[in-house]
């Protein structure tokens, strides 16, 4: 149960999961939500899979603490869970598969590249439910604040959508013109 089967990211996910569950003889399903911010049905999700008795739950949260009551619901049931990508606020996940959002150490060094006296760098972050998120801009501002050319920084958090994105980075750089650099964290921002 993933944030977005639409996303090119699950969709290779699943696609390796696929495979295995071939190679290994089990029975997956690959399900989520139209939207990377409908944890609601994402939990329904969750509730459904637990009544259908399965075994282990692999889930991307879409919201890091709306998700962890129904998370823990099915691990005292006794039902595996292995969070990849996007964490969950639960004691009781089995095992966690990520990257570590803080070392968002690349786009910083990308950023810093640019051959600018001053730097206002624009961040055009996803869902502040997120923690996936809001671990990368963090580590991010760690990183490029070290630098003095650095000398504002703007974020707005958008829908986890392209469309979204487009007209809040476009409201972004409409509000200050100073704006040197623009950064996002995810695929649908960036897209």
């Amino acid at each position: 149960i993933v944030k977005s089967p639409e996303s090119a990211f699950f969709k290779s996910v699943f696609a390796g999961a696929r495979a295995a569950a071939t190679e290994y003889n089990l029975n997956v399903t690959f399900n989520g939500p139209e939207s990377e911010e409908d944890y609601v049905t994402q939990n329904e999700m969750v509730r459904q899979a637990m009544e259908d008795g399965v075994d282990v739950i692999v889930f991307s949260a879409v919201d890091y603490n709306a998700n962890a009551e129904i998370i823990g619901q099915a691990a005292q049931r006794g039902i595996k869970i292995v969070v990849i990508d996007s964490d969950v606020n639960s004691s009781m996940v089995s095992c966690r598969i990520g990257t570590n959002n803080l070392q968002a150490v690349k786009a910083a060094e990308a950023a810093l590249v640019v051959e600018e006296d001053e730097l206002y760098i624009g961040i055009v972050n996803y869902d502040v439910n997120s923690a996936n998120g809001q671990q990368r801009e963090l580590g991010f501002r760690q990183t490029v604040e070290q630098d003095p050319r650095v000398k504002d920084i703007t974020t707005i958090n958008v829908l986890s959508t392209t469309e979204d994105a487009r007209a809040g980075a476009k409201e972004m750089l409409l509000s200050d013109s100073r704006i040197n650099v623009v950064v996002t964290f995810n695929e649908w921002t960036s897209l």
